[in-house]
């Protein structure tokens, strides 16, 4: 389900904070509409989501499988790319999704193989989608949708949970667990997983 089109009608974007087990039931996915509307369009925006990996790491085996040592100078690898479309003629918001869940746009994965998942990020995470304004909007949504258990963090810093935040260009989400890095010589800790976003209409 990763790779559906997903969205929401503007009127159930306020149902989104409301109690409920699942979003699953508010989300459209793949309406030919909106198929035909995205292959008429272009992207307004482009999401991105990264993982933190060592620049450097060292093993005490040959086939490189048990770590003994990694360095704390990191490299933000792209893990996915999705773009956002405009649907508002439509009445919807086009969303992606993230999440452990199979059915989520951007899953947390913790290497190559694709098995393992950072337990620190929920089941259902967070929903990210355009608004009637165009604006990129960030909803920290958990799998009871009462915020996700460990929240997101807005650049690393302040905890959002349970809620629907504008999102600028210039700011990114944070997720999973904190990893220490070093940044111009000063020793600090990161969210493994980042949100990051592109406007492409500027």
């Amino acid at each position: 389900m990763g790779d559906h089109l997903t969205s929401i009608t503007f009127n159930d974007i306020a149902k989104l904070q409301q109690p409920r087990q699942s979003y699953l039931d508010i989300l459209l996915f793949d309406e030919k509409e909106v198929q035909e509307k995205v292959s008429q369009s272009v992207p307004l925006v482009k999401v991105y989501f990264t993982r933190l990996e060592p620049r450097q790491k060292f093993f005490t085996d040959a086939q490189q499988q048990i770590p003994a040592i990694s360095s704390l100078e990191c490299a933000e690898i792209v893990l996915e790319e999705k773009c956002l479309y405009d649907l508002g003629d439509l009445g919807r918001a086009m969303c992606l999704t993230v999440g452990r869940y199979s059915h989520n746009h951007f899953r947390p994965f913790l290497g190559e193989e694709a098995k393992e998942m950072d337990p620190y990020v929920s089941r259902e995470h967070g929903l990210i989608f355009l608004n009637e304004k165009r604006q990129v909007c960030y909803h920290d949504i958990g799998t009871f949708k009462k915020g996700s258990t460990n929240g997101t963090k807005l650049n690393d810093i302040s905890l959002v949970k349970n809620e629907i935040m504008s999102w600028s260009a210039s700011d990114y989400f944070g997720l999973g667990e904190c990893t220490n890095v070093v940044r111009s010589n000063m020793r600090t800790s990161e969210s493994k997983f980042k949100l990051r976003i592109q406007r492409l209409d500027n």
